[in-house]
């Protein structure tokens, strides 16, 4: 069938460069439309429920709120883990699937379930699924601020730069195609508030039930149908709608004594804001101070373009900005292009780089301009046919992707290498005949000769990358890209040198005839130092050879269990997120003064360019975190000073400015890392212990201590406890004997008191297009402390007021600020970022130290979660598939060569390429992670193939060549293999160079690891197939040389 596909290719020479020129066109286009991405969507499904509750703690919002929802999803198909956060007025509940479930599919399940929850529910409680997001969803965060100093005219304060970034700019980039939601924080959101004076309300007998009767008919909108007249319908509308202060003061509530009572003789009407959960800063070096303003998160849809709806956003804001207030600015704080546009950027530098010195090694070889144009063919062909392949199959262009095309850049030209150099072999010795066969025949002889190695030998790399599509979770979306990129690569390349190289070297490869075609001086020399050292020690000495190999691989293979143990290498990211708490409890208004002082510090580091800190939560967000705690989003730039400091000692002023704030405690980090985090473990960070009980008092108090335990572990210092944590409540707690003598239920009481100082919206106005809600409260003057609220005149069924206090307690107290729960169980946490490598082996030690040290009473256990656990599940994926691999590769070698003694010849290829990849790792890294793995398969495919390709030139010599068994066969075999063998290796290690060179610059450090393994494993494997291949085929290899030959096995054809 392949002898078929080579003349049929030559045969029609023109279809076969048309078609080929079209490819290229073809995948040239898809390569500049695909979505590009930084790293492949590691997205588990997850629906979001988030449900507002106003007014409720967090213990209430648990049992009311999220219980029931948690019930009612419970038994889901497909659900593997439901996590909850129960917050002051908000329940989120996190439903995640399993990886291969259709997130639609998934919220029409969860969608069916909420329908029965809706009645268990309070009130007015209504709970909705947040829009489908990606984890790098985030794609912007854009800073809106007023740069005029407050008291200079035409100062802007906060609020109304909130309302400028809510319905000016908000509005206009949800109308850019593939935002999923924008979320605004800082500033506060404007109201209407209508605040009772208590005893006003009581001079003037106006009942609280009264004042918000009024204030809800203040401003209204009704229809009032249609007027016939004539020909002509009017439609008649009854205005009152009005958001003008005097307007809603001047509203009548009743009339008494002749006299008509108005809203303003017992409340003042003023402008407020929202109760704030959170607030914001955006600032700007050389700035020494924070400047309170607003932050725009900006999430995308899945399967957008990042780059391109991130200049269709800036488009929007400039287009927008002439129409802000003087003084009003846009800071893109966060860009997630920049750390795209970076890590392309550095990986397409990667790939061209690794061309270059590919076509350099092959004319060093060839010496001819021809041979290197038509090998160098293989390497477009095969990258417009994977993009075309990419764009089939919906894949994004990311880094992991392009990593793959990097690993097979040297790759793909190895079958173009094996085919041009035999083609061209085979034209000098026809040229140089007393009777030269026709071109054609020649080339399609050549190529024939070689088409059985070149397959099994693609087969090999297919099969050594399969594992990584076997792997599960985040690490499979992570790594299976290079399988495919590179699987689909090697079949394009096998598909490229059966067709379009023969055709090529049927155009360009003319040798004349009657002269002698010698090989270049440059292989000459290689020859020659071959013959008389390598191959000379290896034949003449098979004994010490053997055993100083065999002390070799035992010496390299004792490095595994010395180095450390990752999940991933750390990623390079450009922009810092320094996370600090205070105490629990802190208010917002002494967070926001702390984080004044950490702000101030960050800003005096020389390299900062700009600052964003969100503080708290944002209204209606999910990311939910409690008002003690702030992020700090860091953009660096280059010293003007030109210090040149290095990241490291940037980060490490940083932590030190951190650590002189007293009360706080900060950690520092990047928001990719956290995410990843955060979806393996539901926290974000790369390992979490996770304690499960009943009681939260008791599950803090076995966080203190196994956290305490965490600290003496080096590498674990940064052990960060819950945010979970007992805050000062302020509990008002019907007394029912005197509620009754007095004539007042327990509800009603609650009622009244809840909305005077919690505030209850009575009605939303409109403002042009804006909403604003109108809101009855207290002042602020009646609510600030527990005596004045003690002191509260309440409403009874006769109409009486009296002091809250005479039929209620009022007292202060602890409670939580937010409750976790996992799988229906109440759960706290503590967060480690490890500052050491090898976190499997710290969570070990933690996990001995743990069992021994704390006592867990009845009904709680203690379980650890992170990256450390991914890893482990990960390599015991990799190492079972690979096992699995091998025994078929064995298979697949023995129907290759009729012989089991050949085919495991070759796979001794596998553990001599594992030495240089083990060696080079420790000295580069000294650290296995998954990406070294994945460089240990990617190696041992390029290995095996070396070995298929020599033991097949033997077994041809012997079986068309007429050579016997014998030294001089295997010298002249491996010397004439030496060239493609040296090609394909050196071809494939060159192309690396750029990666191993790199370790530090971003989207190449989860690829530099690969580089390391590779390029060290073929290394070893390349000087010792040449050192051990001959020695081993010459004295085990007579009798099954001579099996393969008489079984006509494939191999020797």
């Amino acid at each position: 069938m392949l002898n078929r596909l080579i003349k049929w290719s030559l045969a029609n020479r023109a279809i076969v460069l048309g078609i080929s020129l079209i490819i290229l066109v073809l995948g040239l286009r898809s390569g500049l439309t695909l979505p590009v991405e930084v790293l492949p969507d590691l997205t588990k499904p997850t629906v979001i429920i988030l449900t507002e509750a106003p007014g409720l703690a967090p213990e209430e919002v648990e049992t009311r709120v999220t219980q029931p929802l948690e019930s009612a999803l419970m038994g889901v198909a497909g659900l593997t883990r439901l996590r909850s956060n129960s917050d002051v007025s908000l329940s989120l509940v996190y439903a995640e699937f399993d990886w291969d479930t259709d997130i639609y599919w998934a919220r029409v399940l969860v969608q069916e379930r909420l329908q029965s929850a809706r009645d268990q529910l309070p009130e007015g409680v209504e709970p909705f699924m947040t829009p489908v997001a990606s984890l790098m969803g985030e794609i912007l965060l854009v800073g809106v601020r007023s740069t005029i100093p407050e008291g200079e005219p035409g100062y802007l304060a906060p609020r109304d730069v909130r309302t400028l970034a809510d319905w000016t700019i908000k509005r206009r980039l949800q109308g850019v195609p593939g935002i999923a939601e924008i979320l605004n924080m800082g500033g506060g959101v404007q109201q209407i508030e209508v605040q009772p004076d208590p005893y006003l309300l009581q001079a003037h007998d106006v009942t609280l039930a009264e004042l918000e009767t009024a204030v809800t008919e203040a401003a209204t909108t009704t229809t009032g149908g249609f007027l016939d007249a004539g020909p002509t319908e009017i439609m008649v509308r009854n205005l009152a709608m009005t958001t003008d202060l005097a307007d809603i003061a001047g509203t009548v509530i009743k009339q008494a004594g002749g006299r008509s009572i108005i809203i303003a003789d017992v409340a003042q009407v003023v402008w407020s804001i929202e109760p704030m959960r959170g607030d914001a800063t955006v600032s700007r070096a050389p700035e020494k101070t924070p400047t309170y303003g607003v932050i725009m998160s900006i999430t995308k849809s899945p399967g957008f373009d990042t780059r391109e709806l991130t200049e269709q956003i800036k488009t929007a804001l400039t287009e927008l900005q002439p129409a802000f207030p003087a003084g009003v600015e846009t800071v893109l704080l966060f860009q997630q292009k920049d750390f795209i546009d970076h890590a392309i950027g550095n990986l397409s530098e990667a790939i061209r780089d690794g061309a270059i010195m590919v076509t350099v090694v092959l004319f060093l070889f060839l010496l001819n301009f021809r041979t290197t144009f038509i090998t160098l063919t293989a390497m477009p062909m095969s990258f417009a046919i994977t993009l075309l392949t990419f764009q089939w199959l919906d894949i994004t262009v990311n880094s992991m992707t392009l990593g793959g095309l990097a690993v097979a850049i040297g790759m793909v030209v190895d079958d173009a290498i094996v085919d041009v150099e035999n083609v061209y072999r085979r034209l000098r010795e026809n040229a140089s005949s007393q009777q030269p066969q026709p071109v054609l025949t020649v080339i399609a002889r050549a190529s024939a000769e070689v088409r059985n190695s070149i397959l099994y030998a693609t087969v090999l790399i297919v099969l050594v990358f399969l594992p990584l599509l076997g792997l599960s979770g985040v690490e499979g979306r992570l790594f299976s890209p290079i399988a495919i990129a590179t699987i689909i690569s090697m079949v394009a390349s096998f598909a490229v040198s059966l067709t379009l190289i023969p055709v090529l070297c049927s155009f360009l490869l003319k040798p004349k005839a009657g002269q002698d075609h010698a090989e270049g001086r440059f292989v000459q020399l290689l020859k020659n130092v071959l013959r008389r050292t390598i191959l000379r020690l290896s034949l003449d000495h098979p004994g010490p050879v053997l055993a100083l190999v065999l002390v070799g691989m035992v010496a390299a293979f004792s490095l595994y269990p010395k180095m450390g143990k990752d999940f991933l290498p750390a990623f390079r990211e450009e922009t810092v997120l320094v996370a600090a708490t205070s105490a629990p409890g802190t208010s917002l208004d002494e967070m926001n003064r702390i984080s004044d002082v950490i702000e101030s510090q960050i800003l005096a580091v020389p390299e900062v360019h700009q600052v964003g800190r969100r503080l708290g939560r944002a209204e209606r967000g999910d990311h939910v975190v409690p008002v003690s705690t702030a992020e700090f989003d860091v953009d660096f730039r280059e010293a003007e000073d030109g210090s040149g400091r290095s990241r490291q000692e940037i980060l490490s002023d940083l932590n030190q400015r951190m650590k002189s704030i007293p009360g706080i405690f900060a950690v520092i980090g990047g928001p990719l890392a956290d995410r990843i985090g955060h979806m393996l473990s539901g926290v974000a960070a790369p390992v979490a212990i996770k304690i499960f009980g009943p009681d939260l008092d008791t599950l803090r108090r076995l966080g203190i201590e196994v956290q305490s335990v965490a600290k003496t572990i080096p590498g674990l210092e940064n052990a960060k406890l819950d945010q979970q944590a007992t805050i000062p409540q302020l509990r008002i707690e019907a007394d029912r004997d005197r509620a009754a003598a007095y004539g007042i239920t327990p509800g009603a009481l609650n009622e009244q008191v809840g909305a005077l100082t919690g505030g209850k919206q009575v009605a939303a106005l409109r403002e042009g297009q804006r909403s604003v809600n109108l809101v009855v409260r207290l002042p602020i003057d009646w609510r600030d402390t527990p005596d004045k609220i003690a002191l509260l005149p309440v409403e009874t069924e006769n109409g009486r007021r009296i002091p809250l206090s005479l039929v209620a307690d009022v007292r202060e107290a602890k409670g939580p600020n937010v409750i976790f729960r996992e799988n229906s169980q109440r759960r706290f946490t503590i967060a480690i970022k490890p500052t050491e490598r090898d976190v499997g082996a710290l969570v070990t030690r933690l996990q001995d130290e743990v069992r021994s040290k704390v006592s867990l009473p009845e009904g709680y256990f203690i379980t650890y979660e992170g990256e450390f656990q991914a890893q482990q599940v990960a390599t015991r994926r990799i190492i079972l598939f690979s096992a699995v691999i091998l025994v078929v590769m064995i298979f697949l070698l023995y129907g290759y060569f009729q012989s089991l003694t050949l085919a495991l010849q070759v796979m001794l290829s596998i553990p001599l390429s594992l030495v240089g990849g083990l060696v080079f790792t420790w000295l580069k890294i000294d650290n296995i992670s998954i990406a070294t793995l994945v460089g240990f398969i990617a190696v041992m495919g390029v290995a095996a193939r070396n070995g298929i390709m020599m033991i097949s030139h033997y077994l041809h010599l012997m079986n068309h060549e007429g050579e016997e068994f014998t030294r001089s066969m295997i010298e002249r075999g491996t010397l004439e293999r030496m060239v493609p063998v040296l090609m394909t290796a050196l071809g494939t290690g060159i192309a690396l160079i750029p990666l191993v060179l790199a370790a530090d610059q971003p989207g190449k450090e989860i690829l530099h690891p690969v580089a390391v393994v590779i390029v060290g494993g073929l290394v070893s494997s390349t000087l010792l197939e040449f050192l051990l291949r001959p020695l081993v085929f010459f004295h085990f290899g007579r009798k099954a040389a001579a099996q393969a030959i008489a079984r006509k096995a494939a191999a020797a054809q």
